[in-house]
């Protein structure tokens, strides 16, 4: 087990509700934890809330990969579990995410759950040549670029990459021409782009992270590709990839992303840079952002730093800083007099929130400004747009 994974796992199980959201979100899309992780979780869930401000577990698991016994534990609960129970549809979507191999081995048991022609399509890869999945692949990119998007048939694009990687039908110098044909063609980045970038993250090819980073400073393109740039980096996950990205993480409007990339990277490295842009970073946004993620690493470094931002002032309509000071430090050990001061903040908070009237309760926001999927939902519900009103 990674070591930043085996440090953290065990608060999924913390009787403190701050401390459990916390440590099950800290490992989101860092692509580390392995499918034990989730069994982890699966015991949160079933222990319940431990009070009334615990937040649902199940579906800050969805990130989480399944292995065989996770699988079956997932499939024995939908087979008991009544069609209208409120954690059906993400089950469901736990084994709809689940690897080809998985998928073909238990096909009698997920056929009811995943679909009958969706699976065929799944199953038939292995038996597909790598000049076969390569056509696939074609047809699958032909009709995201001309047809209103489908994310069912674009997750089926990553999973023939996939079988492309175990079959060894992806090299280096592909992928490199493959960027660098889609970025000279200055017009149109396209799916095939999207997927040459996913595909640089799956083979873990470090030759193109210069290009990849340099991806970040075109802000005209979509949020998918700075999404599946910013997958990519982090899957790569090298020195190389935190010097670059430090280099221009506070360029223009792309820093949600590429702050993002170094809060995810959990290395020692990642974490000096992103100290290091605390301290250079003026806008108070980025600044409240890399002060989150640095807690993310669970940095002790940032945390008198990260005090004097709180004291002083920060974007608080984005995040809670209080929450993210007082998590890193019960997760190191430290004992902060303010201790007692964050949680009382973040239980009042927590209670006023439920108290709410349904009437101000955010509601879905259906806007024509261009907004980035990791941009905070302008609804304010202090989510993630792709978490929340997306």
């Amino acid at each position: 087990m990674n070591r930043f994974v085996e440090r953290v796992e065990p608060y999924f199980l913390s009787e403190d509700p701050f401390v459990q959201r916390y440590a099950i979100e800290m490992l989101e899309d860092t692509y580390l934890p392995e499918g034990d992780t989730f069994l982890t979780g699966l015991k949160a869930v079933d222990r319940g809330p431990v009070t009334e401000y615990s937040s649902p577990i199940l579906p800050n698991l969805i990130y989480l990969p399944l292995n065989e016994e996770g699988l079956k534990e997932v499939v024995n609960r939908l087979d008991v579990m009544g069609k209208k129970d409120n954690n059906r549809l993400f089950y469901i979507q736990l084994i709809t995410n689940a690897s080809t191999e998985l998928l073909t081995t238990y096909r009698k048991e997920v056929k009811q759950y995943v679909g009958e022609e969706q699976l065929q399509e799944v199953e038939k890869l292995p038996s597909l040549t790598i000049e076969e999945l390569y056509m696939a692949l074609a047809d699958v990119m032909v009709y995201l670029d001309e047809h209103e998007f489908n994310q069912a048939l674009y997750d089926h694009g990553k999973r023939i990459i996939k079988e492309l990687v175990k079959k060894g039908g992806i090299e280096s110098w592909e992928v490199q021409n493959g960027l660098q044909n889609k970025i000279d063609d200055e017009k149109f980045f396209g799916f095939e782009g999207i997927y040459n970038v996913y595909m640089a993250g799956e083979i873990q090819e470090e030759s193109v992270v210069p290009q990849l980073v340099n991806l970040f400073k075109n802000e005209e393109e979509g949020d998918f590709l700075f999404e599946e740039t910013a997958n990519s980096l982090v899957k790569i996950g090298t020195d190389l990839v935190v010097r670059e990205v430090e280099n221009i993480a506070l360029y223009g409007n792309t820093f949600f992303y590429t702050l993002d990339v170094l809060g995810r990277i959990k290395t020692k490295e990642a974490e000096k840079a992103l100290l290091r842009l605390f301290d250079q970073a003026d806008d108070p946004t980025a600044k409240t952002i890399i002060a989150d993620n640095l807690c993310r690493h669970l940095s002790t470094d940032a945390i008198p730093r990260i005090e004097d931002l709180v004291e002083t002032g920060y974007e608080d309509r984005l995040l809670c800083l209080e929450e993210s000071l007082y998590v890193n430090c019960v997760m190191n050990g430290v004992q902060h007099p303010k201790l007692p001061e964050w949680r009382h903040l973040l239980e009042v908070m927590e209670l006023e929130m439920l108290n709410e009237p349904p009437a101000l309760i955010p509601q879905p926001v259906i806007s024509d400004e261009k907004i980035g999927r990791n941009d905070p939902c302008p609804c304010g519900s202090g989510k993630k747009y792709k978490k929340c009103c997306l």
